[in-house]
């Protein structure tokens, strides 16, 4: 699991446009932003946590679970604040959304 997000993230950053770094990727808005932001540029830069996007619930609890398993240490509360942020703003696109075409 963490080779394929390894491999997601490097991907998702070499197709950054040129000049762009890890420092100005952002996550999108909602709750808890920045506790995510904070807890998960600990250990690697936010390029990871995009390139995992389109994870569900189950997927992201899971990713955090790896990351706790590697050292990240919040309380109980926080995991759930950051599951919560992960799955409602980088999960998989919402069914019946209009598309663009």
């Amino acid at each position: 699991m963490l080779r394929a997000l390894l491999l997601i993230g490097v991907l998702a950053a070499s197709m950054l446009p040129k000049g762009a770094t890890a420092q100005s990727l952002e996550l999108p808005a909602g709750p808890n932003r920045d506790l995510v932001s904070h807890e998960c540029q600990a250990c690697h830069d936010l390029s990871m946590v995009l390139g995992a996007a389109g994870q569900d619930r189950a997927g992201w609890s899971a990713t955090v679970d790896e990351m706790i398993s590697y050292g990240l240490r919040v309380t109980p509360e926080e995991q759930a604040k950051i599951i919560d942020y992960l799955a409602n703003s980088l999960g998989p696109p919402t069914v019946g959304k209009p598309t663009a075409q």
